[in-house]
């Protein structure tokens, strides 16, 4: 930790504990007193502050009545003592005493966790008047939480309240974070990089998703939009039978009120209603879809495939093309589009997926349709846009229709 480095003792509290003595690692397995260890960290946690022997011996022997309280925490506090003291064993330890309480007196620079809530305070305080500084404290807050407060006391009763206030703080930081990457260096990518990295420690904390609903519209990605508010959604009712938030769902509102008003149209069902499978659009919305990934496709070079089924047997067209468009759309991922784009064909669209993952993908649907539709008579197409001339062909053919 480079924010440490002036320090003789470092102690870091965001991920599992360490210290180091005069750049000396002191491994936690080498301790032989675990009440000792656990002594550090509390103190460590509460760095200056007076705590009595009493609320020290209520914390490592709370149910020990028959034994020498007093003299095992002597013992403990003499074993900190000798740790901070490191080889050199020159000086006086930081731990100490008066009027029957101990305290730690080192520096705030010493500790992760003060330095971690200094970096948020004024990321918060600059995000307005000096946004690049802010995002400059964001950044270094980030750095310092390698992950929640001393994840091996998981259930430790004392570092409970510690370790949500510091999950809090960090949770702030990265949607600040990537509010400011976008607005200070527009950088989308790199806002949405930080809001996945920060969904795995809480798969269900909505800002995270608000936010990165917010840099796919930013950054004209409206299908991975579509695709993020969906998989949250459908999560949040699969786990807690709720809907997103109404904040949330204006969102997704507002998306689809503006591509209304270029004369796109979501299905109905897109709107607030989770469902399975892939997502059901119209004929217009699709080809504003295509025309978006063939531009960006130009840009980054993502791929993306179709799948093209068609009936051309007009006395079972309806049927099977109707029987054909069901089996398909609950037989797709979520991030897939489907559409029945004329009477006569359905078009599906996988973004992000190159040659070889739709292959894969056409072999299960191509087995999916003979399942449950033996007597079929459809022809299935699929296109991928590493196969560029096939596919600007047949795009070309779908947008002028």
């Amino acid at each position: 930790m480079k924010t440490l480095s002036k320090c003789r003792l470092k102690i870091g509290l965001l991920g599992p504990f360490y210290l180091t003595v005069n750049e000396t690692e002191i491994r936690t397995d080498a301790w032989k007193s675990k009440k000792a260890l656990t002594l550090l960290k509390y103190f460590a946690t509460r760095a200056g502050q007076e705590v009595s022997a009493d609320v020290l011996i209520e914390l490592l022997w709370p149910d020990n009545e028959d034994v020498d309280s007093t003299g095992n925490l002597h013992t403990a506090v003499w074993y900190v003592r000798r740790i901070l003291l490191g080889e050199e064993n020159d000086g006086a330890a930081p731990l100490l005493y008066a009027n029957g309480s101990y305290w730690l007196e080192l520096p705030e620079e010493c500790f992760d966790i003060h330095l971690f809530q200094k970096h948020v305070k004024k990321s918060r305080q600059l995000a307005k008047s000096s946004p690049e500084q802010a995002l400059s404290h964001c950044e270094s807050a980030l750095a310092l939480y390698r992950d929640d407060f001393l994840p091996e006391d998981l259930y430790e009763e004392w570092t409970i309240s510690y370790r949500e206030e510091f999950q809090e703080l960090y949770f702030e930081t990265i949607v600040r974070s990537a509010e400011l990457l976008m607005a200070c260096r527009g950088d989308i990518q790199g806002a949405i990089d930080i809001l996945r990295s920060a969904v795995h420690k809480d798969p269900f904390r909505e800002e995270l998703y608000q936010m990165g609903i917010k840099a796919y519209i930013l950054g004209e990605r409206h299908v991975d939009a579509l695709n993020l508010y969906k998989r949250y959604s459908t999560m949040l009712m699969d786990e807690y039978q709720l809907q997103p938030s109404q904040a949330t769902q204006n969102l997704i509102a507002q998306l689809q009120n503006k591509d209304a008003k270029r004369g796109f149209h979501f299905s109905s069902n897109l709107k607030v209603k989770p469902t399975t499978g892939a997502y059901i659009c119209d004929r217009e919305t699709l080809q504003f879809m295509l025309e978006t990934e063939e531009r960006r496709l130009t840009r980054s070079g993502n791929n993306f495939s179709l799948l093209l089924v068609t009936n051309s047997e007009s006395r079972v067209r309806n049927r099977q093309v109707t029987a054909a468009f069901h089996v398909l759309q609950r037989s797709l991922r979520n991030s897939d589009i489907i559409s029945r784009y004329t009477d006569d064909q359905i078009v599906v669209f996988l973004p992000d997926t190159n040659a070889a993952e739709a292959k894969a993908l056409f072999r299960r649907l191509h087995k999916a349709l003979e399942t449950k539709l033996p007597e079929h008579r459809l022809s299935c197409t699929l296109l991928d846009s590493e196969s560029s001339d096939s596919m600007q062909e047949s795009l070309a053919a779908l947008l002028t229709e």
